[in-house]
């Protein structure tokens, strides 16, 4: 799928150690990109890492082949879980790891290494 990234606003936030990024999706003649596809071109876009990359909202408006948005960049994996929300994270997810972590919180067992890339040996706790 073919769109452009324009970003509108730019502003780092030294206290939460995270770039907070307002931008604009043009995908005419084409429907809404997908989270991900989004969230990979605004982590390539500013040298982040895909992981610590949280799209936080995407707006889109009727009749239009544009959309606004929020994505925020963080510094850390620590940062990035104690501030965002269970579900904004799960949302930020493939639909494969969203369907296996719910399933796995459901039965009560450990998770939370599903969240990671590489997953780390000692974070299996849920």
């Amino acid at each position: 799928m073919a769109f452009e990234v324009e970003i509108l606003e730019e502003k780092k936030n030294p206290l939460i150690e995270r770039l907070e990024l307002k931008f604009k999706l043009d995908y005419f003649g084409e429907g809404t990109p997908n989270r991900l596809e989004v969230k990979d071109k605004i982590a390539a876009l500013k040298g982040g890492k895909t992981d610590l990359t949280i799209i936080k909202k995407i707006e889109t408006f009727f009749g239009r082949s544009d959309s606004v948005g929020t994505a925020y960049i963080y510094n850390s994996q620590e940062e990035l879980e104690f501030y965002e929300a269970f579900h904004i994270r799960v949302r930020n997810l493939p639909k494969e790891k969203r369907k296996e972590i719910y399933k796995l919180k459901r039965k009560g067992k450990p998770f939370k290494h599903l969240f990671y890339e590489s997953a780390p040996a000692q974070n299996q706790d849920s």
